[in-house]
């Protein structure tokens, strides 16, 4: 028996579960656009980097990119159309953990760098920007290559309702299991691969892809809503509401947060808790997911 009609034999015992190896081709092909569809790009962005701070002096060590055509009406991700990857020195010694975690070294990154007009035209004609962290790597992004900074972004961790199709945890391994797909190594090329084959997918229990629900929740505005002056009595019943802790900085004061799609629900909620004047950001694909300050200042 050949390998893909014992892959086929178990896939159909519900005993057994057959994961296939995420490996995409350069220009790797999803799907046909028969019917002609108008098409549009994205780029599936990835970074590794020292750490999780920017604000601390942490750096991209690895990026990688696929920019792919999809179909504007649909959601259909057909093909991918250019590639790039990049390791760079960060200038500073690579965390052990770090180093640990994704396999790049000290001596791997010695005297590399990102070429910034390769990875411009990587990026030419995309419309949007899609990461599976967009809050973690658009900072790290925005400080590194300021293009960025004009560019639209979407995130598959946020913005496609896993939870809510019975997906107990949005980790890219753990969906890619569920969707009997895995990779190895914590790479930034391999976490590209993996969510570009993510967005492929059907959608569970309803038509069209993952990259379709993501991109009608991109299209979408939130309103990032800070309770400024919130009295401490009333600050759990935000933080049961799912509101965060801004510590405070030069744009805003400190402060409990959330982000919504629901501006008027949410004013009447802080309202009924004495917060009557809420400072109140309307956020585009173009503005979410940057950092506090970038978005109080309207960068």
């Amino acid at each position: 028996m050949d390998l893909e009609s014992a892959a086929a034999r178990l896939a159909a015992d519900p005993n057994y579960r057959v994961l296939r190896r995420v490996q995409l081709a350069e220009h790797h092909s999803f799907a046909e656009n028969t019917s002609g569809e108008p098409v549009g790009r994205l780029a599936v962005v990835d970074t590794e980097t020292t750490g999780f701070s920017l604000e601390g002096g942490d750096r991209i060590i690895d990026i990688a990119i696929a920019t792919c055509e999809y179909g504007r009406e649909s959601g259909t991700l057909y093909r991918v159309v250019s590639r790039y990857e990049s390791l760079e020195d960060p200038g500073q010694p690579i965390p052990a953990e770090v180093v640990q975690l994704t396999g790049i070294t000290d001596e791997m990154v010695l005297g590399q760098k990102i070429d910034d007009s390769a990875l411009a035209q990587s990026l030419k004609g995309v419309g949007l920007v899609v990461c599976h962290n967009s809050g973690f790597d658009r900072p790290f992004l925005e400080d590194r290559f300021p293009a960025f900074r004009e560019m639209n972004f979407g995130c598959s961790f946020n913005e496609v309702p896993w939870r809510s199709w019975g997906i107990s945890s949005s980790k890219l391994d753990y969906l890619g299991f569920v969707f009997g797909l895995f990779h190895t190594g914590h790479r930034a090329r391999a976490d590209v691969d993996m969510l570009a084959a993510l967005l492929g997918q059907n959608a569970p229990d309803t038509q069209g892809s993952v990259l379709s629900i993501l991109l009608a929740a991109a299209r979408q505005p939130t309103w990032r809503i800070y309770a400024l002056g919130l009295s401490f009595d009333n600050s759990q019943f935000a933080k049961s509401r799912g509101y965060r802790w801004h510590k405070g900085d030069a744009a805003i004061a400190k402060s409990w947060w959330i982000e919504t799609r629901d501006e008027a629900e949410e004013r009447k909620f802080l309202l009924q808790l004495g917060c009557i004047n809420p400072l109140v950001f309307k956020l585009t694909a173009r503005e979410r997911y940057r950092t506090t300050a970038a978005i109080a200042q309207g960068q």
